[in-house]
């Protein structure tokens, strides 16, 4: 893996169906060994909208500062949920010989896009989304 690579990720959107209300706030983040709960808020919809994973071998929560080379206007798709191809954080946790998920592959990195938050998300299964039931 290049260091280049990681400065210039690759990354496509993720099918939000009806949900597409530009970047929500995260509100919540629960994990429990077995499912990583994300619940996300927009301004335009009353209830909360929950993204779940499970098959989660690592997280992180990082402010989108912090995440500058997803804002090249080369790398931004459109969408609040990315999946990373190349040049996420699988791919620079990978540079190091110590992270075995790198060796052996078969997981996937999600990046949901929040207002101020941004969560990365390593895993072995797609997310469901799902709405509040207020």
């Amino acid at each position: 893996m290049d260091i280049e690579v990681i400065n210039n990720p690759i990354v496509e959107t993720f099918d939000t169906p009806n949900i597409d209300n530009g970047p929500p706030q995260i509100m919540n983040i629960q994990y429990d060994l077995c499912l990583l709960k994300i619940t996300v808020h927009f301004q335009n919809i009353y209830n909360p909208i929950y993204i779940t994973f499970s098959g989660v071998i690592g997280f992180r929560v990082l402010d989108e500062g912090n995440l500058l080379e997803f804002w090249n206007p080369k790398t931004r798709k459109k969408g609040w949920i990315w999946m990373v191809q190349k040049g996420g954080w699988f791919d620079l946790e990978s540079l190091r010989e110590g992270f075995l998920a790198g060796i052996t592959g078969g997981y996937d990195e999600y990046l949901i896009l929040g207002e101020n938050e941004c969560v990365s998300v390593i895993t072995n299964e797609k997310p469901t989304i799902s709405a509040s039931k207020h």
